[in-house]
């Protein structure tokens, strides 16, 4: 019995690992036959032995011996900007270090980026409100519509952040609806989207130039994400170049003094706004249309 549990283990650590009999063998400088006859049961291994193989296997001579086979197996751990994801076969856990150390900790630190995101909005909103009163009794009506529109929109992204966003750092795999990869303004990011709270939310990690073909690969090779969903280049209309040409267009306006072109620029932030709006409304009413298909 003890040697069909010993052989359950090292057999499951090793693909875990994604090593051959023949790596595990070769690495640790045993032969083909032992490493076979550990994996079919068919002896107890010498203490030499294990020590060889746990070495391999990144464990340690007590933890091979004492491993629950049942225990969940960490099956892959993958760097982004600012965290790690690491990848279990029920669930996904997200930390700030490459260890899991202290959930709750790394909890707290996730909702405090989400509340300064919304402070930074809150206090955007009051701001711009006044200065569209102001520009009206100037009679800046344009500045006013544009400074009213720019209000606006800041009030809408801090109700979806709020309703939609999330800052878990554990997601169960039966939660998950779908996993992306796309740009996000001037940054790339993985988007998952999980239910929560009874609504299907966003939780967000930023990726590095360099970090977005390995977290491709690690995904695919878990059967987390579909092609069709990694979308890496921007559209005409995306947000990331409207924000650009409205930056020009601010610059310009300064310089011309053309105060009738701000009905344009509050327009695009108002079909904006409108449209993340509708996109909550839809997100509301049907919330987990969206399903992950694994195999």
């Amino acid at each position: 019995m003890e040697n069909e549990r010993l052989a359950q283990v090292v057999k499951e650590l090793r693909k875990n690992k994604g090593l051959s009999q023949e790596e595990l063998a070769k690495n640790s400088g045993l032969s083909l036959r032992t490493i076979q006859r550990v994996e079919n049961g068919e002896t107890l291994p010498t203490g030499e032995t294990l020590k060889r193989i746990s070495s391999v296997l990144d464990i340690t001579h007590n933890e091979l011996i004492n491993w629950d086979v049942n225990r969940e197996i960490l099956k892959k751990t993958v760097k982004t900007k600012y965290e790690y994801l690491h990848i279990f076969d029920n669930k996904l856990v997200i930390s700030k270090t490459s260890q899991i150390n202290d959930l709750v900790d790394d909890y707290g630190k996730s909702v405090n980026n989400v509340f300064k995101t919304l402070m930074v909005l809150f206090i955007g909103i009051p701001i711009f409100t006044t200065l569209a009163v102001v520009f009206y009794n100037l009679g800046k009506t344009g500045l006013a519509v544009y400074a009213g529109a720019f209000a606006f929109f800041f009030l809408v992204v801090a109700f979806y952040t709020i309703l939609f966003t999330s800052g878990s750092s554990l997601i169960k795999m039966e939660n998950i609806s779908k996993i992306s990869i796309k740009k996000a303004l001037y940054q790339t990011a993985v988007v998952i989207l999980c239910r929560e709270s009874g609504r299907l939310k966003e939780r967000s990690l930023l990726l590095e130039k360099d970090q977005i073909d390995t977290m491709k690969e690690s995904l695919f090779s878990e059967n987390l994400i579909e092609e069709n969903n990694i979308k890496l280049k921007s559209s005409m209309f995306s947000l990331q170049n409207i924000i650009s040409v409205l930056s020009i267009s601010i610059i310009f306006f300064f310089f011309k003094k053309a105060d009738q072109m701000m009905f344009c620029y509050a327009a695009i932030f108002l079909f904006i706004s409108v449209a993340l709006i509708i996109k909550m409304i839809l997100r509301s009413i049907s919330p987990f249309k969206h399903s992950k298909n694994t195999t």
